[in-house]
């Protein structure tokens, strides 16, 4: 859990993804890019780097939602 909280924490843009995932749902990777000021290529490599580490993951439609374990690491990170 201590590695994956410091994957999240060392980059803000991970964290904002996942925080904007958090407070809007399922979200397209278009408009998570545009919520948070990023190029889409950036926040493309992002959700890989989150898929990867099964933080989140790509629903039918093809938004991105956060996994269970996705949502245990936010609320993990805010209590350190």
């Amino acid at each position: 859990m201590e590695e994956l909280a410091g994957f999240v924490n060392g980059s803000v843009n991970r964290r904002k993804v996942l925080e904007i995932l958090e407070s809007k749902g399922a979200t397209e990777p278009k408009r998570i890019a545009k919520i948070a000021r990023l190029i889409p290529s950036a926040v493309d490599k992002i959700i890989a780097e989150l898929e990867e580490n099964k933080l989140v993951q790509k629903t039918d439609d093809g938004k991105i939602e956060l996994t269970a374990d996705g949502k245990t690491i936010i609320d993990y990170t805010r209590a350190l």
